[in-house]
């Protein structure tokens, strides 16, 4: 893998991954908003909705690295629609036309956020819940990447990821946190490992009762470097000082399982 493609690359996560994933690929770089690049990078300021633009940024790349989405508890459902459905689709139409060889999807926890976190003792394998908007599309993005796996498409690498702080804020998300030295070595796993073919593994690093076991992960090899009781945040809350309202503590998705879903009628 020498070219890879980076959608959402001027957002807080694919920012942070770059220099890292820069030591190993050449980066295309693109976003709805204009970046600098630097040496090993190219950069494009386009939207993943215009068929064209999808087109072009696939072209002549072996692997996608597809972060761009709306996100958050308050999304509605109609601004989903075009850069977390319809765009994740032509993105996998192109990568399919252009031979790319893997294709890695950032996925979210919030697909199974409307579990209450002690519904069991790992959710790995528990059917979608989604907790938002948000979290539906991602069920979406998951479901399109193994049609297109098992139609003789890229190789899919869906990443559940936890939190990707720079910092742990709550006990909840000290959970499901990940470190992005963790995240950027689970990418190289999905665009290295010979076995990777249609996989959903979890974005997190080491952490007291974790939420995901993360098997399949660890069976790539995976091994996470860092652990989330090392990078609290000075005003860290422990879950008793966490608001029972709006934190969404007991909930995998916290507040975006707290939150209302808008209505779509």
């Amino acid at each position: 893998m020498k070219h890879l493609l980076i959608t959402g690359a001027a957002g807080l996560v694919g920012s942070t991954l770059r220099p890292l994933l820069r030591e190993h690929y050449r980066l295309r770089l693109l976003d709805l908003h204009p970046l600098t690049p630097v040496a090993g990078e190219e950069a494009m300021t386009g939207n993943l909705c215009d068929p064209a633009c999808v087109i072009q940024a696939a072209a002549g790349v072996d692997a996608v690295l597809h972060l761009a989405c709306v996100h958050g508890p308050a999304a509605r459902f109609e601004s989903t629609l075009g850069p977390n459905y319809q765009a994740t689709l032509q993105l996998l139409e192109a990568s399919r036309r252009h031979g790319v060889r893997r294709f890695v999807f950032a996925s979210s926890h919030h697909v199974l956020g409307q579990y209450r976190a002690d519904a069991a003792e790992f959710f790995d394998d528990l059917p979608p819940a989604p907790d938002s908007y948000y979290g539906m599309s991602k069920v979406f993005g998951e479901a399109a990447c193994a049609s297109y796996a098992l139609r003789g498409g890229p190789a899919a690498f869906v990443i559940r990821i936890g939190n990707a702080d720079a910092q742990v804020s709550d006990a909840r998300r000290l959970r499901i946190w990940v470190s992005i030295r963790d995240l950027s070595q689970l990418i190289r796993v999905g665009l290295e490992h010979p076995d990777v073919s249609n996989e959903i593994v979890y974005g997190v690093s080491s952490s007291p009762r974790p939420l995901f076991a993360n098997t399949r992960a660890r069976d790539l090899g995976y091994r996470p470097q860092d652990d989330a009781r090392d990078f609290l945040a000075p005003d860290f809350l422990e879950r008793d000082a966490m608001d029972p309202e709006t934190s969404g503590r007991d909930h995998v998705g916290g507040a975006y399982a707290a939150a209302s879903l808008a209505s779509v009628l």
